[in-house]
């Protein structure tokens, strides 16, 4: 029986429901297969996309990610490196971007799931009585 914590499960890409089975098919940095999302937990075989392009929603996340990026990095270069040109910022926030884009786009679609999918987490034995 698994007794991970939700915060575990979503850092790991966990179901919502059992947390134990993953949401993605492949790791993060499998450039070629990182988009791929399981259709169904392979645990407990609740369906992940609830509707058609469901996981649509998650680019406002991943927006918000982005812009947090840059933020963050703006106020780094500004308060450790000033004066810089305007070509350090550009330079630095598209490499923080090519490398963390694909754990931008996993961790945006993990959050939508567990905030709008309507999973709610069931513990092993819960999920043997109901079937």
């Amino acid at each position: 029986m698994s007794t991970k914590s939700k915060g575990l499960a979503v850092l790991q890409g966990k179901c919502p429901q059992c947390r134990e089975g993953h949401l993605f098919t492949h790791g993060a940095y499998n450039l070629k297969n990182f988009m791929k999302t399981r259709t169904h937990c392979e645990v407990c075989n609740v369906r992940f996309e609830k509707e058609p392009r469901f996981f649509d929603g998650a680019m406002y996340i991943s927006y918000a990610f982005s812009v947090g990026l840059f933020l963050v990095s703006a106020f780094i270069i500004y308060a450790f490196f000033h004066p810089v040109s305007e070509n350090v910022y550009l330079i630095a926030i598209i490499s923080e971007v090519f490398l963390l884009y694909p754990l931008m786009f996993r961790y945006a679609r993990i959050f939508y799931l567990y905030i709008f999918g309507g999973l709610k987490y069931k513990s092993e034995l819960e999920r043997t009585e109901n079937n």
